[in-house]
């Protein structure tokens, strides 16, 4: 099947993405005054900046790891530049779609272009994905614990907002790490469901139940090589730690940049952790909005009132937009 866009419908692409970058800094940058904006920019230290940006290098090249290593774990050749793309086609498409949901189908979709197969390629992500989730509930986790007090002083409604997300986040892993190591409870819960939907009288309710055996059988294929290779697993852990550790130490380059007096780094780290996983299961692309409202209300203990707003665009500047 030919997948190609036609000239016209590539053109109308374009177009929709840059409004929804038109839109987005138009909601940002809205009552601000420019000329403040640019005088802050070019007095920022570049050094720092630089080394933000490094930070989201490093970030994306640690997936890019992950992914090669999962692959050849699963009987798959990777190069570099293939691990690199599927790194950014993940990190691009889940910044573009709600609750980062586009992210691993558009993975899997260049994985398969490369001739991997979906099996492989799923059991890769799934390895990736699980590693992820298990390093970003565990640092936010322990930012909650860390910085509780301040928390609630500064921002005692947000801890709703970080309770939900931290549920879903906490809840996806338990569903993941089920489905991949406890065979028994995974049939059972499918059961369950499938029992439910029966009682409804869903048409495709039998399609349905095959389908999650299908993918349950996948999952736990997935479990069965990392059983075989704890190594390889805790590797893959360690650089996930280094990826989050990097990609959360951004706003405390950021305030370097700035000239801002120096704050906790390990403070920062763990707002910045709690903000993560706060925002990250809004049905917002790239959370825009949820994000930037969460930065302002979450670090104001941190940076000054008047280099506040600075900081979350120069954050995001380089963490996002």
């Amino acid at each position: 099947m030919d997948t190609k866009l036609s000239p016209r419908r590539l053109l109308a692409h374009i177009a929709l993405f840059a409004g929804l970058i038109a839109l987005t800094f138009y909601i940002l940058l809205r009552g601000q005054n420019l000329s403040e904006l640019l005088a802050v920019l070019r007095g920022v230290r570049a050094r720092w900046l630089i080394l933000a940006a490094g930070c989201m290098c490093v970030f994306l090249l640690c997936e890019a790891a992950n992914l090669r290593r999962c692959l050849h774990l699963f009987g798959c050749r990777c190069t570099v530049p293939q691990a690199v793309r599927y790194a950014l086609t993940g990190f691009f498409f889940s910044s573009v779609t709600p609750s980062a949901s586009g992210g691993q189908p558009m993975q899997l979709y260049a994985m398969h272009r490369d001739r991997i197969p979906v099996s492989h390629g799923t059991l890769a992500l799934l390895t990736q994905f699980s590693s992820f989730q298990t390093v970003t509930v565990t640092f936010a986790a322990a930012g909650f614990v860390l910085q509780y007090a301040l928390l609630s002083e500064e921002a005692g409604g947000f801890r709703w907002l970080f309770a939900l997300g931290a549920t879903a986040n906490v809840a996806l892993l338990l569903v993941t790490l089920t489905a991949m190591f406890s065979k028994r409870l995974s049939n059972a819960l499918i059961r369950a469901a499938c029992g439910i939907l029966h009682a409804l009288h869903i048409k495709k309710a039998a399609a349905i139940e095959q389908q999650l055996a299908g993918q349950l059988a996948l999952y736990q294929r997935s479990a069965a090589y990392l059983r075989q290779n704890g190594p390889a697993l805790l590797g893959v852990l360690a650089v996930t730690a280094v990826q989050i550790a990097a990609f959360y130490s951004i706003p405390y380059l950021v305030c370097l940049s700035l000239g801002l007096p120096l704050c906790s780094f390990w403070m920062v780290v763990s707002l910045q952790a709690v903000l993560q996983v706060s925002v990250s299961s809004l049905p917002l692309p790239g959370a825009v909005g949820a994000s930037e409202g969460a930065f302002l209300l979450l670090f104001r203990a941190v940076f000054p009132a008047a280099a506040l707003h600075d900081a979350m665009l120069l954050s995001r500047g380089v963490s996002f937009y």
